[in-house]
């Protein structure tokens, strides 16, 4: 709600003392030069018409003869016609042989005459008989070099010209009452949009809110975008700027997110005019919670859309990993059941005293649990990739689906590179999970199928795995790695579906590494091929492809034990 200003007020005060000290200032200089001009003007008109009049024809000789009866109707008429006060028309001694007062003719000239009788031309300002008055005085000569024969003197009385001057004074005080009126309405008006467009706040009010906008703004866990219409940046916060991977300090309002170099994807996604409501978008390896609504400019018709970006990616981690707790969960209570089979099994060939029957049992069932621990204990010598296998193995056998070590498997630890680990345990996990999720498609067939087989090695310059499924295959092995791709539908526990191969290329992309796809573990020639993932890393400068060292063979053996355990619980 709009409300009373000190500060609009105080600019309606301002703007209307401005235009009226410039109008009043503006009309005080043209009416002193309009004086100027109409005086300037009447002492012209003065000079040319006593020229005239003594250049007429008959002028000169009736001066000469003194015929003040010829001369008296001509100076009259012009007098009247020429809008004069007085035309006197004299002898060289100033004698006056006419003058719109008879009474005068006869008697001599009042002002300046001499130089006239020279032959010269003489303007000035004279309290004459008729009063103050502008005049001009020249020579009557018979012709050019002649000897002056009389002056004839032209003059406009004092009043005559005021009285014009008012009459321009008029005309220009209208026009600066109408300067003044347009002026204090633009005034007015200014003054209304100020109010408008600051809601009545007073300056301090207005530097607070700005002060408090700016705290919040950058204060917020919550990435904020305005664009205005034309898709350019109007408002950007800390958050924002980092969730997008563009740094605040450039100068990013003004610019697209094209300019600015956003991820594709997220850059074609907003560019679609439709609202977003709580849409996951994949930018760059971040997990993005998107929103954006359509907002007014405070009723001007300009549109502006306000977008929120949240960071998902730690959520969707947890999700993922209470997922994976779930599934282990239900795995131990299933295998529960099955494991106090197998003890009631030992228990009973205890009690029939067949110890040896009983213990060899028991041996061939542990030996068969910690194959594949001892094979991991060998193969990867880093023991957060080798306890991500044992859980996926895990897994696959209780979901019915044979996950094998591929023979030769050698995997040396990360050194020099700290983001390898994690960058290992994202193209490894979510390569298997995509694997083990095609194999169990044709696992339920009955007829052998549903493996998954690894293969991690190690050369001099780069690391390559390889993760092959006999599944249905890939109906579109390029669009694979699109954000949101997937060929099962719905959503997981953990989310929506198709980010994990989106996350594995752009983890190899960002580390100069390749992918390719083709076929699996085919059993035959037909639709159902499978699908191999062959991906190669880089290794890091530095690192060596040496075998495990011993504390870490206890650390991976610790951990595959644990797994071992769980693992013997499920079974």
């Amino acid at each position: 709600m709009r409300r009373r200003s000190r500060l609009v007020r105080r600019l309606l005060v301002v703007e209307v003392v401005t235009v009226l000290a410039t109008v009043l200032i503006a009309a005080g200089v043209s009416g002193v030069g309009t004086a100027s001009l109409v005086e300037a003007d009447a002492t012209a008109r003065m000079v040319g018409l006593a020229r005239t009049v003594a250049a007429s024809p008959g002028v000169a000789p009736a001066v000469a003869t003194r015929d003040s009866a010829a001369l008296e109707p001509a100076a009259e008429a012009v007098r009247l016609g020429a809008d004069a006060s007085f035309v006197t028309i004299m002898t060289p001694d100033g004698t006056r042989l006419t003058h719109p007062d008879r009474t005068l003719i006869g008697l001599p000239y009042q002002g300046t005459f001499l130089p006239a009788a020279r032959g010269e031309t003489v303007v000035e300002t004279f309290p004459g008989t008729l009063g103050p008055s502008v005049r001009a005085i020249v020579p009557i000569t018979a012709g050019p070099g002649a000897p002056v024969v009389g002056m004839v003197a032209v003059g406009l009385l004092r009043v005559d010209v005021a009285g014009r001057v008012l009459r321009e004074l008029a005309v220009l005080a209208l026009g600066a009452v109408a300067a003044i009126g347009i002026g204090v309405g633009l005034a007015v008006v200014a003054a209304r949009r100020v109010r408008r467009d600051t809601l009545g706040l007073e300056p301090a009010e207005i530097t607070a809110l700005h002060r408090h906008h700016e705290a919040v703004l950058h204060a917020m866990r919550e990435g904020l975008l305005v664009l205005d219409e034309r898709d350019r940046l109007a408002v950007v916060n800390d958050e924002a700027a980092r969730l997008l991977g563009v740094d605040p300090a450039a100068g990013l309002t003004g610019r697209t997110l094209g300019e600015l170099g956003v991820d594709p994807a997220l850059a074609a996604r907003l560019a679609d005019p439709s609202p977003i409501g709580d849409e996951t978008v994949l930018v760059g390896e971040r997990l993005l919670l998107l929103n954006r609504t359509r907002a007014d400019d405070d009723g001007s018709g300009h549109r502006a859309w306000v977008v929120t970006l949240r960071d998902r990616t730690e959520v969707e981690q947890v999700m993922r990993a209470l997922d994976d707790a779930r599934s282990v969960a239900g795995a131990l209570r299933f295998q529960a059941h099955e494991h106090a089979n197998h003890l009631q099994a030992v228990s009973t060939l205890i009690e029939l005293g067949a110890h040896d029957d009983a213990r060899d049992l028991a041996v061939r069932w542990s030996r068969e649990r910690s194959l594949l621990g001892q094979d991991l204990r060998e193969a990867v010598a880093d023991p957060a990739l080798a306890a991500l296998v044992l859980d996926k193995a895990t897994d696959a056998r209780d979901r019915g689906i044979a996950l094998r070590i591929a023979p030769g498997t050698a995997f040396p630890a990360p050194t020099g590179d700290a983001d390898a680990s994690d960058d290992h345990l994202t193209v490894v996990g979510n390569l298997l999970d995509n694997a083990l999720d095609a194999a169990l498609d044709v696992a339920l067939e009955g007829d052998g199928r549903g493996v998954v087989e690894l293969d991690l090695s190690a050369g001099d310059d780069a690391l390559v795995i390889r993760v092959a499924d006999d599944g249905p295959g890939l109906p579109d092995p390029d669009a694979a790695f699109a954000a949101g791709w997937s060929t099962k539908s719905g959503t997981t526990a953990a989310g929506v579906r198709g980010l994990g191969l989106a996350l594995v290329a752009r983890v190899v992309a960002r580390r100069g590494g390749t992918v390719r796809v083709g076929p699996g573990l085919a059993h035959d020639d037909g639709p159902g091929r499978g699908t191999a993932f062959v991906v190669t890393l880089p290794r890091a400068p530095g690192s060596t492809g040496s075998a495990v060292s011993r504390a870490e063979g206890e650390a991976v053996a610790d951990t595959a034990h644990g797994h071992h355990q769980a693992g013997d619980a499920q079974a």
